[in-house]
């Protein structure tokens, strides 16, 4: 009998290096395959956020209609300035966009009627009714508003290229073009008679009521998306210079300046990358889209800046298409691969869209038939 113990030693237990390893693996793999399913169900969620900001904002267009019998122009506000406005760009010079129109119908009474007095601020020397001009720095226009802002879109996180505006990631119906059916191209003066939904207000211009969309609400596109600019040379939020002759020939020749990864080739603007950088401009450069060319393809002007004549496309950071907006309030994803009919069809200003299902989707009264599969 032995008093202190039976003399065996105990065994321990422990991974051997080669156990540690294979268990290093496993979980490797399994965060492997895990995330990617983690980062889609966060994009799915964004997209479902971003469709919802699109169905509030197809909303308000409705609501506005409703007291004014007409949607809100693409541009409007004081044109004509009293004796000099000591400066010009105290005065809007009629270039508020539809987004400051329908403020007060997304709960933001106060700050529409903040831009409506015009009250005294950098430099200005007195209240200027609905001035100052949307692209001056102003307390008002910096305010950013969620509904606004696609999470999708790494951009929405910044405040533009000038870093003096809140930015936008939704854009109005211009039509299928960048003429309007009375030949004016739609830069800064824009066209009182847009193919599309929207156009510029003063002048002679009116917006459109329902009444006035022969093609049918739940046929004709209210909004859609694009993109911040972040990046240059980028599809995405970017564009590239061209003479206007060029693409209203043919929209191929600024489908043609796509490069390799997401970039665009050409002549680049050296600054003045305005693509989403002010909700409160009704610049079609800033807060608008044509759909000459499919979702996400590359957008050209024919100068450097926001008073360009362009082709600006719908555009986003979600996979294969953008979400966009109808005119009875209803919200469609939209695959970069919709029929867009013929990039090397000349732009027309009457008739049926020659850019498809794409260019039909975005004239009120083209007299097009056809069927978007969701």
């Amino acid at each position: 009998m032995r008093l202190f113990g039976s003399g065996r030693k105990k065994r321990t237990y422990a991974f051997t290096l080669v156990e540690l390893l294979v268990v290093i693996a496993i979980i490797g793999i399994l965060v492997g395959l895990l995330l990617p399913a983690v980062q889609a169900a966060r994009e799915a969620a964004r997209r479902m956020q971003c469709s919802n900001n699109l169905k509030q904002l197809s909303l308000s267009l409705h609501n506005y209609e409703s007291a004014f019998k007409v949607f809100p122009s693409q541009q409007n506000g004081p044109t004509v300035p009293p004796s000099s406005w000591d400066n010009s760009w105290e005065s809007s010079r009629g270039h508020h966009s539809t987004f400051v129109q329908t403020l007060p119908f997304i709960e933001q009474s106060a700050l529409y009627n903040q831009i409506a007095g015009g009250a005294p601020e950098g430099g200005m020397t007195m209240a200027r009714p609905f001035g100052p001009h949307s692209l001056r720095p102003y307390s008002a226009y910096r305010v950013r508003i969620p509904a606004f802002l696609c999470p999708s879109d790494p951009g929405s996180t910044t405040n533009g290229w000038s870093n003096d505006q809140a930015p936008i990631n939704y854009a109005v119906n211009v039509g299928d073009g960048s003429i309007g059916s009375d030949g004016q191209g739609n830069g800064e003066g824009g066209t009182i008679s847009g193919r599309g939904v929207f156009h510029r207000g003063w002048g002679g211009g009116r917006g459109l009521g329902f009444g006035n969309l022969t093609d049918g609400s739940s046929n004709t596109l209210a909004l859609s998306e694009i993109s911040i600019f972040t990046t240059v040379g980028r599809i995405r939020g970017h564009y590239t210079m061209m003479p206007a002759s060029q693409f209203r020939a043919g929209p191929i020749a600024c489908r043609n300046t796509r490069g390799p990864n997401g970039t665009i080739i050409g002549a680049l603007p050296p600054s003045h990358h305005r693509h989403g950088e002010a909700w409160a401009s009704g610049f079609s450069m800033i807060c608008g889209f044509n759909t000459c060319l499919p979702p996400n393809s590359p957008s050209c002007a024919n100068s450097q800046g926001e008073w360009a004549e362009g082709i600006y496309p719908a555009n986003s950071s979600h996979t294969g298409g953008v979400n966009a907006g109808m005119c009875d309030g209803s919200v469609r994803f939209v695959s970069d691969s919709v029929d867009a009919g013929n990039p090397a069809a000349p732009m027309v200003r009457s008739g049926p869209s020659p850019y498809g299902i794409w260019g039909a989707m975005a004239t009120s009264t083209g007299g097009e038939v056809f069927a978007l599969e969701n």
